[in-house]
């Protein structure tokens, strides 16, 4: 939940900023073998752009020619980067998430400074702060990844000779593990930190069920869908969107 979160917020972050993420498809190759190694999460290098701002003069716009030029030509070209700083370099996922040098702010702080842009009220921070900080826990290797955290669920059960062989006996345990940590009946620090999931019961469940029984064709049903028909449509996103209310 809180790495989808995170990936929703960045994508508002980047259309907010007009960040510029592009990178060659052949380095992005290159980061899907490495994402695919043991503990790639915190020991693992990948491909980042560098200088993810758009110029001051934007010079190098969407429409432009270069623009597509500067990113996706040969990625080993050095042609392409004599002129200026690396367009391209390798980063750690820690150093991805916090910000590398003075050159490349990381997509945390991007995060906050976009919360302060549009004046998030101090409970949403609130939660979101618990969010953010619990994916910046995870690329710094203080918070197990759940590769890691099944990785080692397996080691340290007793049923397991570490001859790479999982018996029924493991599998059915791990099982009963991630469905109790899901309930909010198990606690996981070293996988979830501070981060509690409140338990789930049956004690105030949504007391209408789900029906699979048509509905007659009545009055009743050709009235419900023409209701539904009548609704204002979804008229895309507009040019100038209103002033936001003010609160």
């Amino acid at each position: 939940r809180h790495l989808q979160f995170f990936s929703l917020l960045i994508s508002r972050v980047v259309l907010a900023f007009d960040l510029n993420l592009y990178l060659p498809i052949s380095r992005l190759d290159a980061n899907m073998r490495r994402a695919v190694r043991r503990d790639a999460a915190t020991k693992a290098k990948f491909w980042f752009r560098s200088h993810v701002a758009p110029d001051d003069d934007d010079s190098a716009t969407k429409d432009s020619p270069s623009f597509y030029d500067e990113c996706c030509a040969n990625p080993f070209d050095e042609e392409i980067q004599k002129d200026g700083p690396p367009l391209f370099e390798e980063m750690t996922c820690a150093e991805i998430i916090d910000g590398k040098g003075s050159y490349f702010p990381g997509l945390a702080p991007l995060a906050y400074a976009y919360l302060e842009h549009i004046g998030c009220d101090r409970d949403s921070l609130k939660t979101i702060t618990r969010y953010i900080e619990h994916v910046r826990r995870r690329a710094r290797g203080e918070l197990k990844t759940p590769a890691r955290w099944i990785r080692d669920f397996v080691r340290d059960h007793p049923d397991y000779k570490f001859d790479s062989n999982v018996p029924d006996s493991i599998i059915s345990d791990l099982c009963q593990a991630c469905h109790d940590i899901g309930l909010g009946t198990r606690l996981a620090p070293d996988l979830l930190g501070d981060v509690t999931i409140r338990p789930i019961t049956p004690d105030g469940a949504w007391d209408i069920q789900l029906s699979s029984i048509a509905i007659p064709k009545n009055p009743q049903r050709a009235a419900l869908i023409e209701r539904y028909t009548r609704r204002q449509p979804f008229q895309g996103f507009i040019e100038h969107p209103p002033p936001p209310p003010d609160f």
